[in-house]
């Protein structure tokens, strides 16, 4: 056998059993040292790209999350994920998982105070109904915006999966309750106006509004 094909098995052998041992010391040190399990929803940036699912293996080369948003399997190698900074969000974690929704009000609606009281009052009253909450929003916090007014809250739920449900529904609720009181939520209009010139051509303006 040719000398260079052999230098070069050799080399590749070499790099291929590094990289293995690099893993597997990663992999026990991880396995020790980590706050990672099964079952876990993290999120890992792995080179710039972060990937978010759930811990479904570990073992001393690698850890398999599933996708949260294509279900693929994602493998990841221990040396990369124990350089790496992780989040995780496990629903046995004793903090909750919060989020902020932002409902827009109409600054008309918002400076009117019996409708004021009654977007507060419906806030609270559909974060209590909605199935998926634990906790009622601790504070209701008023933003003014250069074209309607935020009234801003925190949807608590004890998964973040459970937090994606709990924000669509509320958002869902709050639009169609409120639009029975006639307070409804701002959003962009466009206008066209088309004019014709005595050269037989038209021109056309386009302003947007909310």
């Amino acid at each position: 056998m040719n000398a260079a094909v052999i230098t070069l098995c050799v080399a590749i052998a070499t790099f291929v059993l590094q990289e293995g041992i690099t893993n597997i010391i990663h992999g026990l040190i991880f396995r020790v040292f980590g706050d990672v399990h099964n079952g876990d929803r993290i999120e890992i940036a792995i080179d710039g790209v972060t990937y978010t699912g759930t811990v479904s293996k570990r073992t001393i080369r690698h850890i398999i999350i599933n996708d949260i948003q294509t279900n693929a399997e994602i493998v990841i190698p221990n040396c990369k994920v124990d350089m790496s900074v992780i989040k995780n969000s496990y629903n046995g974690k004793e903090e909750h998982n919060k989020y902020i929704v932002e409902l827009p009000v109409s600054y008309p609606d918002a400076e009117d105070e019996i409708k004021t009281t009654l977007i507060r009052s419906t806030i609270a009253r559909i974060i209590s109904e909605c199935e998926y909450t634990t906790a009622p929003s601790p504070s209701i916090i008023v933003n003014y915006k250069d074209s309607y007014v935020g009234y801003s809250f925190f949807v608590i739920t004890n998964s973040v999966e459970d937090n994606f449900k709990a924000c669509s529904w509320i958002k869902e609720k709050l639009v169609q309750t409120l639009a029975k009181e006639d307070i409804h939520i701002p959003y962009n209009v466009l206008d066209v106006n088309i004019k014709e010139h005595s050269h037989g051509w038209c021109k056309w303006n386009k302003s947007g509004s909310s």
